[in-house]
């Protein structure tokens, strides 16, 4: 029964033209749905998106990105993860548990600290790449979406971005949350792997990643036990 719901909520998703419709049509589905029943049709689209292929795949990122959003109520999301215990789909327990931020301390480097924000907002924009990889080498959060969005930032732009250490958490979400690049598979594969990532993000990017960065992340030795372990399960579906 659950299959045929996933099946039915996946095509809706993947249908609507733009991401803010889709979130807007799934957090609509979680408060109208009993808890017991959405949680079967989440493991049900956690398990099929992994496939890569559509519209699981869509979903599947559709619910990561609300999921980390942290809008739902926590009586919902305690009701969601209660059930999901019960009905022991680890999986989806996974998905509905949040991280702590990372505390990272930050220096500005010497020119960048004689600029307002605004000014390195603007900077942010520009079409000089020397500039902008200046900005890359020290991101700050509140540039950081600017730079997202910059047609010069290219794809191992932001594939660095999202590996340098020590990293800001506020950072790594934008990242997560740049429609323009969460759906590369090496910006996923680098949030993942980067132990600076909230927790919360990593486990639910785990389920997109191949066997061979699975084994990676299941035995690195600086990502958290949850996260490994995840990937030890995704490794050996049973």
């Amino acid at each position: 029964m659950s299959g045929g719901e996933a099946l039915r909520l996946a095509r809706r998703l993947s249908a609507l033209p733009e991401p803010i419709m889709r979130e807007r049509v799934f957090l609509e589905y979680l408060h109208r749905s009993e808890a017991k029943r959405v949680v079967h049709v989440l493991d049900e689209i956690y398990h099929r998106g992994r496939d890569g292929g559509p519209p699981f795949n869509i979903a599947l990122l559709t619910i990561a990105t609300v999921l980390s959003q942290n809008t739902l109520s926590y009586e919902l999301m305690s009701a969601l993860y209660t059930s999901a215990r019960e009905a022991e789909l680890e999986t989806v327990s996974q998905l509905l548990l949040s991280g702590q931020p990372t505390t990272v301390e930050f220096s500005r480097r010497e020119e960048q600290r004689e600029l307002t924000l605004g000014h390195r907002k603007s900077l942010a924009r520009s079409t000089d790449r020397d500039v902008l990889h200046r900005l890359l080498m020290n991101p700050e959060p509140e540039v950081v979406h600017n730079l997202l969005e910059n047609p010069r930032i290219t794809e191992p732009d932001v594939v660095l971005l999202a590996a340098r250490r020590p990293a800001f958490a506020e950072v790594q979400l934008k990242i997560f949350n740049s429609q323009r690049w969460i759906q590369r598979y090496h910006v996923k594969r680098a949030l993942v792997l980067n132990p600076y990532t909230p927790s919360d993000l990593s486990l639910r990017l785990v389920s997109f990643l191949n066997h061979g960065d699975l084994r990676l992340v299941a035995s690195s030795p600086t990502l958290t036990q949850p996260l490994r372990e995840a990937a030890v399960r995704l490794q050996n579906p049973q």
